[in-house]
């Protein structure tokens, strides 16, 4: 039995529909990822919530039909809805049962047949205490819904079907690699990702459901075919969301150093790093930390504080739509930053700042290899590291590729599009780029629960009776969701995984300004005009989300394969207000 701390967040929220099953979803992700059970990692954690949220969004959203003309149009096409008549409905169904009450009955049956889907079997390497933790989290979630879910309903039945079609079309199949190695080995030589030194292998039970087998060391590779495998969700012009080349020279000897002075290990003489740098970067951690989870738990978790002081004293239609849509914007935008995040990680391979610095003499050494190693060269290097949190283990560097940042890239996919939604519905504003959604949230690396253990954990203790070094609640506060953005994009600096320009170009924005250029919303465009080479590509994740945002905004977050969703596209954004532009963006 996994004893998970509790979530601190305003009461009522779970009250709707829709943001229990995205608590549900965000349970599950932090129970999968301290078992070592299915959907773990960036990539797969993201596709999950995708995948939750849109099926919620489409069986809400045909059942209940357009009460406005200015409602959301379903993501499937007609041709691919459910018959009613499968499930009991008269087709076409009735005006009288196109009701809130309805739509959420088939929202629920669609959210229960997703997680069941992706959480609710075994597996290779799925240990029995993981599959049986996950299942019977998963029915006390189902029993503890207000109101009793009657699963005979032909509401609830036709949200199921809807989840089926959605799942059909988007989930990972049997068989296929998904994020698994496969036979991914990493390349040698200079600038080359690869096994570094603080954790060059993870020891893993040769049986999880028998230590007595005892273990054997295994080296992770996540995701390296990910990006050239999966399907896209939303993202209507697929060669479109590319970066150019990580920089060179002058620009990258600075990125060196600058790791070295605010990513160090603490203690060092070399390291710099500010408290409030550091509260920055544990505070964006989220390293599929145990009790804790992935990134795009936590960015929908800031997300619902957002979203629910937004829809304070609205109708309860129009609430409900609207929490409907922007959680189903928000998670299939991050279900495709993923795709594109490591499409381009394992595109370019860069090395992590583990390697680089500890390796940087290795860069053009003469052939004897006596000369003195340059000033920023250390073979003893070390990182602060991404945390191990609610563990005694050590500090590790993620198992993929640096460039670009996969934080930068979900983080800006995710809180841009909901600034794009929020200024449209008057809400938000932007002065030049910087919004005005300002919020306060405290992190579960730094809630004055997580700590770091002096033993191993205890699943089945509270962690708040376990001996270990109690991280000290900081209740955060940003101005803009662009200021997150930022912060969360250069967090990753300050643990020393990741280099500047895998978040932005040096050019862009000054680590410390905060602020972004005004092109900054200027990322993509389809298609790419005549001469405009892979040089002119922006640099970095932060782009790269911002991008993938403005495109599955821009379009309505359409099925990829419908006929017609990219004609006209550059017309749709320009009268969302969306500026486009295939320069560089400076």
């Amino acid at each position: 039995m996994l004893v998970l701390p509790k979530v601190s967040e305003p009461d009522g929220l779970n009250a709707i529909p829709v943001l229990y099953w995205n608590h549900a979803g965000l349970e599950l992700n932090r129970i999968t990822h301290s078992l070592g059970g299915p959907q773990t990692g960036p990539t797969m954690s993201s596709r999950a919530l995708g995948l939750l949220h849109l099926a919620m969004h489409d069986a809400f959203f045909i059942v209940l039909g357009k009460p406005a003309a200015s409602d959301p149009d379903p993501w499937l096409r007609p041709a691919d809805w459910p018959r009613p008549a499968d499930v009991g409905l008269p087709a076409p169904v009735p005006a009288a049962l196109r009701t809130l009450a309805n739509a959420n009955i088939a929202l629920t049956g669609a959210a229960v047949t997703v997680l069941d889907h992706l959480y609710g079997g075994g597996g290779a390497g799925i240990s029995v205490l993981a599959r049986d933790t996950l299942t019977s989290a998963l029915s006390r979630l189902i029993a503890d819904h207000a109101p009793h879910i009657d699963t005979l309903l032909p509401a609830y039945r036709y949200g199921v079907a809807v989840a089926r079609v959605i799942l059909g079309k988007l989930a990972v199949a049997p068989g296929e690699i998904g994020a698994d190695a496969g036979r991914y080995e990493p390349r040698s030589g200079p600038f080359y990702f690869r096994d570094e030194p603080l954790n060059p292998v993870r020891l893993a039970p040769v049986d999880p459901d028998d230590p007595a087998r005892g273990q054997r060391a295994r080296r992770i590779y996540h995701g390296p075919y990910y990006g050239q495998t999966v399907r896209d969700f939303a993202v209507t012009d697929p060669d479109g969301h590319r970066i150019a080349d990580w920089p060179k020279g002058a620009a990258y000897d600075a990125a060196v150093a600058e790791v070295v002075a605010v990513g160090g290990a603490a203690g060092r003489a070399t390291t710099t790093r500010t408290p409030d740098q550091t509260v920055a970067a544990l505070y964006w951690a989220y390293d599929g930390a145990n009790l804790i989870g992935t990134p795009p738990r936590l960015y929908n978790q800031i997300l619902r504080v957002i979203a629910w002081d937004k829809a304070a004293g609205m109708a309860a239609m129009d609430q409900h739509i609207e929490l409907v849509r922007v959680f189903a914007l928000a998670n299939v935008a991050m279900a495709d930053a993923g795709k594109y995040a490591w499409r381009e990680k394992y595109r370019f391979e860069l090395w992590r700042p583990l390697s680089g610095v500890r390796e940087h003499h290795t860069i053009g050494e003469p052939a004897a290899g006596h000369a003195a190693m340059p000033a920023m060269a250390d073979p003893f290097w070390l990182p602060l590291g991404a945390p191990e949190t609610n563990t005694n283990k050590l500090s590790f560097k993620p198992p993929f590729p640096a460039y670009p940042s996969g934080h930068a890239t979900f983080g800006a996919a995710c809180f841009h599009i909901a600034r794009l939604y929020y200024r449209d519905k008057g809400k938000a504003s932007f002065a030049g780029e910087v919004d005005d959604i300002a919020f306060s949230f405290v992190s579960e690396e730094l809630n004055g629960i997580s700590r770091d253990l002096h033993q191993p954990h205890d699943p089945g203790q509270p962690l708040e009776d376990q001996p270990g070094l109690v991280r000290t609640l900081v209740n955060r506060h940003f101005p803009s969701l662009w200021q997150a953005i930022y912060e969360n994009a250069i967090s990753r600096i300050y643990l020393g995984v990741h280099w500047s320009f895998d978040a932005f170009a040096p050019a862009d924005v000054a680590p410390g300004a905060g602020a972004p250029p005004a092109a900054y919303s200027n990322v993509w465009t389809a298609p790419r005009p005549a001469g405009v080479t892979d040089a002119d590509l922006p640099i970095g994740g932060v782009p790269l989300g911002l991008g993938i945002a403005n495109d599955i905004y821009g379009s309505g977050m359409q099925d990829p394969d419908q006929g017609g969703v990219a004609a006209n596209l550059v017309d749709r954004l320009q009268a969302r207000g969306v500026k486009i532009s295939n320069t560089q963006i400076r």
